[in-house]
């Protein structure tokens, strides 16, 4: 509001940029409003071996496995399991009921909504004598720092190697990433989107919710892929791709356009063949019946 404005019986606050200070007015009300458990809870089982640092808390029930390390200020909320061999960095938060599977890395300052599981197996099979077999996934996964990930979302193992998910980046509820996939640095991926295996996802790429991408193909840096497309090919850094298979945008607008015309173009098409029957009809002199 413009400095000297004055409203008779209202208190105003001026501040340069609204979007700014409402935010830090809501990160004030949410740090009124968390809770975290306070120290180790009596039924939280912590296994030979785990490393525990400064103001760790582990909620009732919570499991940490042998040879993982919690960093400073880490927190472990009721019902969530940490396996065997994991590094979950200083002052991450893992909320009830999470599950990360053994030997996986989650970076600083990272938070893992309820339900969400990271480190289960990648979906990989191959046909052998007529039955799927099922291949060993013995990679891992590789969380950067600032990554928070959604409630219920999935993130897969590698096969060999690792998963990465990029620092900074923001993944939504129900989300999941295949095998192998490497998501880049600030990327945002909303809900119900799937990255299928392998597939190589650039900085700064947003995936809006439903979409899904190929695995084994690369999306550029800067993509932004609309809701509901279906991204079967690679697609160059910086383009707007939406549709299925999805195109960049201005030419999938143009198919949507003219697909409305088709009943209308099919309709003249019909008068035209008529009039070229009765036409012809007439040449021959043999008029069609207009009944």
């Amino acid at each position: 509001m413009p400095n000297g404005t004055t409203c008779p019986g209202k208190t105003l606050v001026t501040v340069a940029d609204p979007r700014v200070a409402m935010f830090a007015l809501l990160q004030r009300i949410e740090a009124e409003q968390a809770w975290r458990p306070e120290g180790v809870h009596p039924t939280a089982v912590v296994a030979e071996g785990v490393v525990l640092g400064r103001d760790v808390a582990l909620g009732a029930c919570s499991s940490i496995g042998a040879g993982s390390m919690l960093g400073d200020g880490a927190t472990v909320h009721a019902g969530a399991r940490v396996g065997q061999g994991c590094r979950i960095g200083a002052q991450t938060v893992i909320y009830q009921n999470v599950t990360i599977c053994d030997r996986v890395q989650i970076g600083t300052h990272c938070v893992i909504k309820p339900g969400a599981v990271i480190g289960a197996e990648g979906f990989g099979f191959v046909e052998h004598g007529g039955i799927q077999v099922r291949i060993p996934q013995v990679g891992t996964v590789l969380l950067g720092d600032h990554v928070e990930v959604g409630a219920n979302t999935c993130i897969d193992r590698a096969t060999f190697g690792a998963t990465v998910i990029g620092s900074g980046s923001k993944i939504d509820n129900l989300v999941q990433i295949g095998h192998n996939v490497q998501l880049g640095r600030n990327c945002i991926v909303c809900g119900k989107a799937g990255i299928a295996g392998s597939a190589v996802v650039g900085d700064n790429v947003t995936i809006g919710a439903s979409a899904g991408v190929n695995g084994h193909i690369e999306l550029g840096q800067g993509v932004k892929v609309a809701a509901l497309a279906g991204v079967t090919k690679s697609v160059k850094p910086g383009a707007v791709v939406s549709g299925f298979p999805a195109v960049e945008v201005e030419r999938h607008r143009r198919k949507e356009a003219s697909l409305r015309q088709v009943p209308e173009a099919l309709q003249r098409i019909k008068s035209l063949e008529e009039r070229l029957a009765q036409l012809e009809g007439t040449l021959n002199g043999t008029p069609k019946d207009d009944r």
